[in-house]
């Protein structure tokens, strides 16, 4: 019986651009992102690679009609690996597109076809709590059903979640201190989950002392801390 296991490789490099250099990105990538960290992180590096600003198909909770709209774009453009720089939002819908069949999403949601995946997928957090990076968990609005539904195939791992410090500067202290509460949430429920063990405990556990102990800093020294 398996205790515990993370499929995804986790890698972590000082700078946006160390991280480029050593994955060699250029024409056969797709990145999908927000184009503020495009703008603020990468735009710089001269990319020679197809990007997609999520943002251009929509706002709010992902849903099935941005990934179309998405789709509909980039079904002419060859691309071998799907990069994905972002908060839950952007690497849920990103992981779609590293399968070999997306569309209609509403079938692949439904299990009507094989779930293959053709491309290798990177996934590169900016956020600190939803640990999207390394589920197979991708989770649309399904607009013509009014409802939400989470897709979870093994086929949605990354190969690859990324850290990247410096993708946390510019972070707005509200939208960290909403994403490490969903992060000390996420440790609390997994040590209280049925299905937990022994061995996961002493990550949640360990989650929740150093979320708490920052918390401690922050309120001692306030939000620069």
């Amino acid at each position: 019986m398996k205790q515990f296991r993370v499929k995804t490789t986790i890698q972590q490099f000082g700078s946006c651009k160390e991280f480029c250099e050593n994955y060699n990105i250029g024409k056969t990538d797709l990145i999908i992102t927000s184009e503020h960290t495009y703008e603020d992180y990468f735009k710089t590096l001269a990319l020679d690679a197809a990007v997609v600003y999520l943002r251009n198909y929509g706002t709010g909770e992902p849903t099935d009609e941005m990934v179309e709209a998405i789709y509909r774009d980039i079904r002419d453009i060859p691309y071998n690996r799907v990069i994905a720089i972002g908060g839950g939002t952007i690497l849920d819908v990103a992981k779609l597109f590293a399968l070999k069949q997306v569309s209609p999403v509403l079938d692949l949601f439904d299990h009507k076809f094989e779930f293959i995946r053709d491309k290798e997928l990177i996934l590169v957090p900016t956020t600190c709590g939803t640990g999207s990076e390394v589920t197979n968990i991708s989770i649309l609005e399904l607009i013509s059903r009014h409802t939400k539904l989470g897709l979870a195939v093994d086929e949605l791992y990354a190969d690859y979640a990324i850290l990247i410090p410096e993708l946390l500067t510019k972070l707005p202290f509200s939208y960290f201190a909403a994403s490490s509460i969903d992060a000390f949430i996420h440790a609390i429920e997994s040590y209280l989950s049925p299905k937990a063990n022994p061995f996961t405990e002493i990550y949640s556990i360990k989650a929740m002392e150093i979320i708490l102990k920052g918390y401690q800093v922050i309120a001692k020294n306030g939000e620069a801390s």
